[in-house]
């Protein structure tokens, strides 16, 4: 259940069947002359989108904006603080609580040390507020890394 293309009955009805939702998070930077500056979103949006197809899990419109420290003298890279980061994944976190969720997998499309370590800083501090709220932070890129090991072309660098 796409979150921005129900209703709110659709919503109603399926958090009948799930309290489950993905939170997808990119970035807005370069990745090569080739790819557009939102692949990261585009990318855990899409998986995330996938995931949805294949069990009952709601899943929130992605975040675009991601921390960006390598690559934000790269024409295109648009990045936010680290601090941003985490108060609007508090609010968003909460404010979906508030409606009825309880499992939560926040999901960053963007490698960046900084943020996944903001997402996690975060889910703690939640986990320690909502006694009955479960909340995982992952990395796309951690989690398919094994997948393409042999297609990376620069050695140590699967940005591009």
């Amino acid at each position: 259940m796409i979150l921005e293309q129900i209703s709110m009955d659709e919503f109603a009805a399926g958090i009948k069947k799930t309290r489950t939702v993905i939170i997808p998070f990119g970035s807005v930077e370069e990745h090569g002359p080739h790819l557009p500056l939102g692949t990261d979103t585009i990318h855990v949006y899409e998986v995330c989108k996938e995931a949805s197809n294949r069990i009952p899990v709601f899943v929130a419109p992605p975040l675009f904006y991601g921390v960006c420290r390598s690559t934000r003298n790269h024409s295109g890279t648009v990045g936010i603080r680290a601090t941003t980061l985490r108060a609007l994944t508090a609010d968003v976190v909460v404010d979906l609580y508030r409606q009825g969720l309880r499992h939560f997998l926040i999901l960053s499309g963007h490698a960046s040390g900084l943020q996944v370590a903001s997402l996690t800083e975060v889910g703690e501090e939640l986990l320690g507020t909502y006694p009955d709220i479960r909340l995982a932070v992952l990395s796309i890129i951690e989690l398919a890394s094994a997948l393409w090991r042999n297609e990376i072309v620069t050695k140590n660098d699967s940005h591009a």
